[in-house]
């Protein structure tokens, strides 16, 4: 390749990378940002409610009716628990979710966070933090209907992808070291400095953010791509309703034959062997049966109990394949689950780092523009006094 056509690819990537950027930097700044925010999801619950959190111990004490009789009296009248979920891990509450008296919809609904030794009602609130809420939705699909804003993310990522493979390609010293192009150069501005040395540095972590991300938010495409070199399981068919329990719009019983504890001890002796129980969804109008899942080795397991003969039935989670570890992997390394606090603190960073990106960018845009303006002046000047 003679250097003229370097050059010119060069110009080419260069341009690719400066529309990319500034074109998107009003989409990826605040998807970046977010994602940042949700790296420390838990961890920021825990302190911002600590109440929620300030357990005398881990074992769990009273019996489950203890749990939702202590819950009603703080709930409300007129409230219908809809779920109880048992701590998954140490250092959890247990959680009794309700539908209150004027709820306005499925997705509707309080809870009571208690102490599992003593059942005592530590916090009462909304299920889900309003907050974090907004952080979910904006980083998955920019707060627009669900599937047109999960793909417009999904793009954003592609866009991401491209600049962070380009970036590299347009860093890649021509005359200096490896080793001394990743540090301070004196003969740059501190903001091509910062652009420069920043994004060498999150280059791969963010392009395997990006990756993830198209991954995640075509999950159909992706599918069908990860089946041509590997076996996958059928997408799961969405239970009718929402969060608050089998058919959603449908109202939990106000009386049930079975409690709570029978229905958990029919769930265990069903289930699979040392399953651990981590929620028991109740019986609907729509519905009659309690639904208590079991977290195994291999996923979770359901088992459902009939309300009115207790009779159960456990089912068992489908066996994972080959395509669906390589799902598992993409978003546990998007999310940063099981990689460790220093993976977790990288994902933190990338998610910061394209508004600095953006600055910097936009800065060394304009005065790019404004050498480009002073050439071609230079030059028409010079023209017309050689013309004279």
């Amino acid at each position: 390749m003679t250097a003229k056509t370097r050059g010119r690819l060069r110009k080419l990537w260069l341009d690719i990378h400066l529309w990319l950027g500034v074109g998107l930097c009003l989409l990826s700044v605040p998807v970046g940002i977010t994602g940042s925010v949700l790296v420390w999801h838990d961890q920021l619950e825990t302190v911002t409610e600590s109440q929620r959190y300030a357990l005398t111990g881990d074992a769990r004490g009273p019996s489950l009716a203890t749990f939702a009789d202590n819950a009603m009296e703080r709930l409300g009248d007129g409230a219908r628990i809809t779920q109880i979920r048992l701590p998954a891990e140490t250092g959890e509450p247990v959680v009794v979710v309700a539908r209150p008296a004027r709820a306005t919809g499925p997705r509707d609904t309080v809870s009571a966070w208690m102490d599992p030794p003593t059942a005592a009602v530590l916090d009462v609130g909304p299920s889900t933090n309003a907050f974090m809420q907004l952080m979910h939705n904006f980083h998955g699909n920019l707060l627009v209907p669900q599937f047109s804003g999960r793909q417009i993310v999904g793009w954003v990522g592609v866009a991401m992808l491209i600049l962070s493979l380009s970036g590299i390609y347009l860093w890649w010293p021509k005359r200096l070291s490896l080793v001394r192009a990743l540090g301070w150069r004196k003969a740059m501005r501190p903001s091509a400095n910062l652009h420069h040395l920043f994004g060498i540095w999150i280059a791969i972590p963010l392009a395997i953010l990006s990756f993830t991300g198209m991954y995640i938010s075509f999950p159909q495409t992706t599918r069908a791509i990860v089946g041509t070199f590997a076996e996958v399981s059928p997408p799961r068919a969405r239970p009718p309703g929402g969060p608050g329990g089998p058919g959603g719009g449908n109202l939990p019983l106000t009386e049930t034959r079975m409690g709570p504890d029978a229905v958990l001890l029919a769930a265990v002796l069903a289930g699979p062997a040392g399953a651990l129980a981590t929620g028991i969804t109740l019986p609907t109008e729509q519905s009659p049966s309690w639904r208590v899942t079991l977290a195994t080795d291999g996923g979770n397991a359901t088992v459902s109990v009939e309300d009115a003969t207790g009779e159960a039935k456990a089912s068992l989670p489908p066996p994972v394949k080959s395509g669906d570890d390589l799902g598992r992997v993409m978003r546990r390394l998007h999310d940063g689950i099981g990689y460790g606090i220093v993976w977790q603190a990288v994902i933190f960073v990338g998610g910061l780092l394209p508004a600095l990106f953006a600055v910097t960018g936009i800065m060394m845009w304009l005065r790019r523009r404004k050498a480009n303006k002073a050439l071609a002046a230079k030059r028409k000047a010079a023209l017309a006094a050689s013309a004279s």
